[in-house]
């Protein structure tokens, strides 16, 4: 799936790659890709991630590299307690290490970022690069870029996001503006009922095409992908709520609790009550 090009670093004569801190009241769906790989580092806030065909929570702390051309967004929830969302993001490329023999080792750790590489619980020394890559300019801004890839490319607790055959199926993709519209409409209302008429209208198909259209370009049914999201909204509800279950189910965007419960049961294997006593024995 291949969502409109961003653009990136292109613009910016004097830096050979792009660094910024986002310090804002909530991130919102914006479902797009560029050229340049991207780490990115959650230093508050918590919410949903979209990285390919994966939608999983992001939590405080996360750190993310994200291959080139690979499309994602981010989601804060709206009932977070936290007043302002905070992210640091350096977006590069990777040829502008080609002439350095030194950093051939990067290469490896870039090829792993087409799939989407999670880092859990980065070190102080990781954080620490991070806030210097972004906060400085010139040489040390390099110098820290460099030092951080290198340091992430020796760190053996790092989790790839998405499935072998994720590579495969975003070549082949129809790459459509559309696909931003669908999902980011989708990220933005899944708490209430879309009717397949409503997000058929706004991307300008037949409800049936659009069906057809939906699954090709993402691997998923319309069906499946907002109960995929509204699952993951519960899962947050459920480890970070005392909330009942009934209600969870209805901010979530369910019909019923009944429907929530089947979905949990076929998806997690599991029962929502179970799910939430698992995750406080384990905290």
């Amino acid at each position: 799936m291949k969502p409109e090009l961003e653009l990136g670093i292109a613009n910016l004569p004097d830096a050979s790659f792009k660094a910024f801190r986002l310090h804002q009241p909530a991130f919102v769906s914006h479902w797009h890709y560029h050229p340049e790989l991207e780490l990115v580092y959650f230093a508050r806030g918590k919410g949903v991630r979209f990285i390919g065909d994966d939608i999983s929570l992001y939590t405080e702390g996360d750190l993310f590299l994200i291959g080139e051309s690979l499309p994602h967004t981010f989601v804060s929830y709206a009932e977070e307690a936290t007043p302002l969302v905070e992210a640091f993001c350096i977006q590069f490329p990777k040829g502008m290490f080609d002439s350095f023999v030194e950093c051939k080792l990067l290469m490896r750790l870039f090829q792993e970022a087409k799939r989407g590489i999670a880092f859990p619980k980065p070190d102080e020394i990781v954080i620490e690069k991070i806030r210097e890559a972004v906060l400085t300019t010139g040489t040390l801004a390099l110098v820290s870029l460099i030092g951080l890839l290198d340091h992430l490319s020796n760190v053996p607790e790092r989790a790839p996001i998405l499935q072998p055959d994720y590579e495969r199926q975003a070549v082949v993709a129809d790459a459509s503006t559309r696909i931003r519209t669908a999902i980011d409409y989708i990220n933005a209302h899944y708490q209430r009922p879309i009717s397949l008429q409503e997000i058929s209208g706004k991307c300008h198909f037949s409800p049936n095409a659009f069906c057809r259209w939906f699954k090709q370009n993402t691997g998923l049914t319309f069906v499946d992908y907002v109960n995929k999201v509204r699952l993951t909204h519960v899962c947050q509800l459920l480890t970070s709520t005392d909330l009942p279950i009934s209600q969870i189910a209805a901010q979530a965007g369910f019909d019923n609790i009944s429907t929530l419960n089947r979905l949990f049961q076929t998806r997690l294997g599991t029962s929502p009550g179970r799910y939430r006593v698992r995750s406080f024995d384990v905290q």
